[in-house]
């Protein structure tokens, strides 16, 4: 094999690790918990909501108050998974939605966190909030440029 060859195959190595990269740093939280402070609901849910994020550290948990500025986005999410968020906390994990605290609501966020820990499970804000970076432009960008250094140079 020439030299460029090896060059070649180094970019699309570069590449391609430097993709996978961006597509994991990309992703949102799998778990999305809305909450009120002093919720009595609340209080009663977040130790299991805690001790499922100690057990599955790699999923993402994001905790958003009513009153932050993100808190319009639990009522964007509740139209798009088909829930009233009638009191709190509201919880998003992968496609499946609750509200409240319930033993059923408990049963329910266990098995849904367990299941997106054995599959990927997409973040429920990927779907409504766009990327702030655009990694695909700035990938395809940086191997194009890659490439055309390597061929110029060689």
């Amino acid at each position: 094999m020439t030299r460029r060859t090896y060059a070649f195959l180094g970019a699309v190595c570069a590449a391609s690790i430097l993709f996978s990269w961006a597509v994991a740093a990309s992703q949102g939280p799998v778990v999305v918990v809305f909450y009120r402070e002093g919720c009595e609901d609340c209080e009663r849910m977040m130790p299991v909501i805690q001790d499922l994020e100690a057990q599955y550290p790699d999923l993402g948990f994001r905790y958003i108050k009513d009153s932050d500025p993100d808190a319009s986005l639990m009522w964007t999410l509740a139209i798009k998974y088909g829930v009233v968020p009638s009191q709190f906390p509201v919880i998003f994990v992968g496609k499946t939605a609750m509200v409240g605290a319930s033993l059923a609501n408990e049963l329910l966020l266990r098995s849904a966190v367990q299941a997106c820990a054995s599959s990927s499970c997409s973040s429920p804000l990927d779907s409504i909030v766009p990327s702030t970076i655009p990694w695909g432009t700035i990938l395809l960008v940086g191997l194009v440029l890659l490439v055309l250094g390597i061929v110029f140079l060689a």
